[in-house]
């Protein structure tokens, strides 16, 4: 079906004249003579991030897989051979005062966040046609990653699970190009607060949450780039809990705590609580890794299986091909027009290929207005389940009158390390400002009352996040929010897939749970192929987009959002869109899924769509070439 529909032809001749930054323009290519020239060899990696500080031209002179102090070598000491709980991280004479070259305690707190950061204006990373990735290992236990960072920390200050500084160094004037940047758990490329920005000639494979993630972005062009998700992904985001939550246990054995917690009338001290993450944590990489089985065996290790397996192999929450944000995290809702915005945003012939993801929403106990979460933002669950049995894992029961504590290694660790700081047993090194469990849930536990004590009714709950509370979005090839003059010429988002099951009926049927969702009911079993959200003046030119499939949402060809305006959308074709064909009602929060070509929201304004055709819709409940809510 072909549609046509314009609202605005004073914007049609604004829109035309917003073609982005000529070729070159956002680029720090200089005279050779002006540049330091830097090849990267794999020992340049061997034992830890490589820091760019300096301007000049970096080029990689072989495949660089990134596996620091991995299993089975030696600690900093020379004697102690390293396991799975110690391995990919930081030795202690690594850390200090990044102008000596060492690692910044605070940055690396969690561990090496990226194969290499740039934090220094005038930067050229020719990857030379070579691959730089992380090992298979390391994105088993470094969970939260970026194969590059385009700063000297992950997250600009006060937000993250950490503290990673009080000053944000972010790159300016940086050109990759060249190449593959693979492997990741997480980001492929992520920056903040990032200035003129070439990304040019790179492919993106086996990433997990995005390919290319910037926030507050200005002058950013990239070219000829294609996007590929991964699909091997062995592990939940409890394994990434479980091993964030590890130094707080560290400490507590070093320290010598006193602190037990009563489980089932058994008493667990901190060596206790060590002894079975640590267990935990090196039967998975056992199974995984060493034994090569790529995922959790459940005859040998049923209880890592029951709370760490992945049974779909892809990430569990949130993916995006390509992200755009507003400065800071892009873990909230869809956003209203922010000030400032990102700004000047060029995607020239950029392709989605693959984005496949299962977003897991994990239901969090409301403690006071916030959810019962750890230090470093984990929820503390009570209706988790078996991947298979659907049986709880927390909880003998999840009937709250029945429902007592069981425990495992993930949430006993949670529960010993929120005692003890109630006890105030931690130092300033380690932030305790962000936990929420509170006294009453350790009661609980320890006094082995059933659940119905913490819990009256849905309004105890809090619905709509993952693992770390992030709003549920589900799945999007172009995330595009809160920018201004973004052009998009020549693109494409195909394999779009989301395997989330219904948003749970724990909350009831509400229409906002999560305090920073921006939409109604639950988002997370939703596909989009793009979405713009607090934006302005768009330009989409000559867009493919196909097989977009969920699970049990909505699929939507282009979804505008919030206070969107000034859209000019025009030689798009969508096909083979597929919304909720598994669907089943259950009471709660979720929409009948539709399949929709263009969505309009409510608050967006000045749009217009040329030269459209979409076909082959199918859903659940209804299918339209273009809902239009305003």
């Amino acid at each position: 079906m072909n549609i046509l529909r314009t609202f605005s032809s004073q914007f049609l001749l604004a829109a035309s004249a917003l073609t982005l930054l000529p070729a070159g323009t956002a680029s720090a290519e200089e005279p050779a003579q002006r540049r330091r020239v830097v090849y990267l060899h794999q020992a340049d990696f061997d034992d830890g991030t490589y820091q760019i500080t300096k301007r000049g031209t970096y080029i990689l002179a072989e495949d660089i897989t990134f596996n620091p102090h991995p299993v089975g070598s030696l600690a900093d000491d020379g004697v102690t051979v390293l396991d799975a709980y110690t391995a990919g991280l930081p030795f202690p004479s690594q850390l200090g005062d990044p102008a000596n070259g060492k690692y910044d305690p605070a940055a690396f707190g969690i561990g090496f966040f990226a194969a290499l950061t740039i934090d220094a204006k005038n930067v050229v990373l020719n990857l030379n046609g070579h691959t730089i990735e992380q090992s298979a290992e390391h994105a088993l236990l470094q969970r939260f990653f970026s194969v590059i960072e385009l700063a000297d920390q992950p997250f600009i200050p006060n937000q993250g699970p950490s503290g990673f500084g009080d000053i944000i160094h972010s790159a300016r004037k940086v050109t990759i190009r060249n190449g593959t940047i693979g492997r990741s758990a997480h980001h492929g490329i992520h920056g903040n607060d990032n200035r003129v920005v070439t990304i040019r000639n790179v492919d993106f494979l086996d990433y997990e949450v995005a390919a290319v993630a910037l926030n507050g972005v200005r002058r950013l062009h990239i070219k000829n780039s294609q996007a590929e998700s991964r699909d091997d992904v062995p592990v939940l985001g409890t394994y990434s809990n479980a091993r964030f939550i590890a130094p707080y246990v560290d400490w507590l054995v070093q320290s010598g705590s006193t602190t037990t917690l009563g489980v089932q009338g058994l008493l667990h001290d901190a060596l206790d609580i060590q002894a079975d993450l640590r267990l935990a944590i090196n039967n998975v990489h056992e199974d995984v890794i060493l034994d090569g089985l790529g995922s959790i065996d459940p005859i040998q290790h049923p209880e890592e299986y029951a709370l760490f397996h992945n049974k779909h192999g892809i990430v569990d929450g949130n993916s995006y091909g390509y992200l755009i944000n507003p400065l800071g995290a892009a873990v909230g809702g869809f956003p209203y027009a922010p000030t400032p915005p990102a700004r000047r945003i060029t995607l020239t012939d950029v392709h989605v290929l693959r984005q496949h993801s299962f977003v897991n929403e994990v239901v969090a106990l409301r403690q006071g207005s916030d959810p019962a979460r750890d230090p470093v933002g984990a929820l503390f669950m009570v209706r988790n389940r078996h991947p298979d049995t659907g049986l709880p894992v927390t909880v003998s029961s999840l009937n709250e009158s029945s429902g007592t504590y069981t425990g495992n290694a993930l949430a006993n660790a949670q529960a010993l390390v929120a005692k003890a700081a109630h006890n105030n047993e931690f130092p300033s090194f380690l932030d305790v400002s962000r936990l929420n469990i509170t006294p009453e849930i350790v009661d609980w536990i320890e006094n082995e009352d059933t659940l119905d004590v913490l819990v009256s009714g849905p309004s105890d709950y809090l619905c709509n996040g993952d693992t770390m509370f992030h709003v549920n979005k589900g799945v999007i090839g172009y995330r595009i929010d809160g920018a201004a003059r973004v052009t998009l010429d020549h693109t494409s988002a195909s394999d779009l897939v989301n395997l989330g099951n219904v948003g749970s009926d724990d909350c009831g049927c509400y229409s906002f749970s999560h305090p920073e969702a921006t939409l109604s009911g639950y988002g997370g079993t939703k596909v989009r192929g793009y979405s713009f959200a607090g934006s302005k003046k768009i330009v989409v030119y000559d867009a493919e987009i196909s097989d977009l499939s969920t699970f049990a949402g909505s699929a939507i060809g282009i979804d505008l959002l919030t206070d969107t305006k000034n859209v000019l959308i025009e030689e798009c074709t969508i096909d083979e869109v597929e919304a909720g064909l598994s669907f089943v009602a259950n009471g709660g929060p979720n929409d009948a899924p539709d399949a929709l070509g263009f969505h309009i929201g409510a608050d967006a304004r000045n749009i217009s769509i040329l030269n459209a055709t979409v076909t082959h819709m199918t859903a659940y409940d209804e299918t339209a070439t273009l809902r239009d809510d305003r």
